[in-house]
């Protein structure tokens, strides 16, 4: 025996339902829009900061940058005085390596001397991992006692 309530009972849920469902839409949509524009200003304002830092830093930073390739300048004088002064010695390729060698060892020792301020990081603990196993082996057949 049969009736033709279910979808009466059906019509009559959704008009209960739709109007508290649609509410719930408007709601979330809202609430979806509020974090939206507060998620926005909070970009727009850190955006805004990090220009007006960046305008403030340009001149030092172009300064710095200047004053960098003047000293690699400076330095490339140095040591090509350097192996001039020598070539009155010493042949002048000779002069030429004499510095050189001198220079990666002064690269090396500076190198060292930062390696050995490194700060010191743990070393990761290691955790033995479980054996995996297979399902399959992990089943005990019934007649086995």
């Amino acid at each position: 025996m049969t009736t033709d309530r279910g979808p009466e009972r059906r019509r009559f849920l959704d008009r209960l339902t739709e109007p508290i469902a649609e509410r719930a839409r408007e709601k979330l949509g809202q609430a979806e829009d509020k974090v939206r524009s507060s998620i926005q200003a909070e970009i727009d304002a850190v955006s805004a900061s990090v220009r007006a830092r960046a305008v403030q830093v340009r001149p030092s930073a172009i300064a710095f940058g200047a004053a960098a390739l003047l000293t690699f300048f400076g330095l490339a004088l140095f040591v090509t005085a350097a192996v001039m002064g020598m070539a009155h010695v010493v042949e002048p390729w000779l002069a030429a390596l004499l510095v050189g060698t001198a220079l990666l060892l002064v690269a090396a020792g500076f190198a060292a001397w930062g390696r050995s301020h490194l700060p010191r990081t743990p070393a990761p603990r290691l955790t033995a991992l479980p054996e995996p196993t297979h399902p399959a082996e992990e089943l005990v057949h019934p007649w086995d006692n």
